[in-house]
């Protein structure tokens, strides 16, 4: 895990100083395009030139600021995104591992018959590759329970009970219930390599 969250970082860190140095580039030439426009007022108008230089530069110095701002926002935005979705590709890679794959279920697996409590269970809901995964897992747990394959589970494992309720419990949802805390953390983390 520590592994994918330095993978991540350093992926995210990469792409938001890409980003940030655009952004500097570009509030660079919003200067230096203001500070061109002053020199033209400067020679049309003489008595008025420092007020009116000094009123340009602000201008493009505050629009610079606030395009600069902007772009670093979206580009913190962006490389928070980014880490999810490399994190969600690390998901399916891990998926597609079966031995990396098969603790983790059994654990997902636990995770839901534990939150079930003492409710009584109709059916494991999973998706269509890991219907033989299950049944083993369920089989190891001594707990018998039909195994359904259906398409909107993936990840991970859901279960049914009697009066139909359904608790969950995948990567992705997980990520996903994580994901503003995670968002705050790689946003700080992002920040701080830049300003480092």
């Amino acid at each position: 895990m520590a592994d994918l969250s330095t993978l991540l970082e350093k992926e995210a860190s990469a792409e938001i100083e890409t980003i940030l140095s655009e952004a500097q580039q570009r509030a660079s030439e919003i200067v230096a395009k203001a500070e061109g426009e002053a020199q033209a007022v400067l020679a049309a108008r003489k008595r008025s030139v420092a007020t009116q230089h000094e009123a340009t530069l602000v201008r493009a110095r505050s629009a610079a600021q606030l395009e600069a701002s902007s772009l670093r926002l979206n580009a913190q935005h962006d490389g928070v995104q980014s880490v999810f979705t490399a994190a969600r590709q690390q998901i399916d890679k891990l998926k597609d591992d079966p031995a990396a794959y098969a603790p983790i279920f059994r654990k997902l697996l636990d995770d839901v018959l534990k939150g079930a409590g003492q409710q009584e269970l109709e059916a494991l809901e999973v998706a269509p590759g890991d219907v033989e995964l299950a049944k083993k897992a369920l089989e190891s747990a001594g707990v018998k329970l039909p195994v359904e394959a259906v398409d909107d589970v993936s990840g991970g494992v859901r279960v049914r009970t009697i009066n139909r309720s359904r608790i969950e419990s995948t990567l992705y949802s997980r990520l996903d219930a994580l994901s503003g805390e995670l968002a705050s953390e790689v946003s700080a983390a992002l920040f701080s390599a830049k300003a480092g």
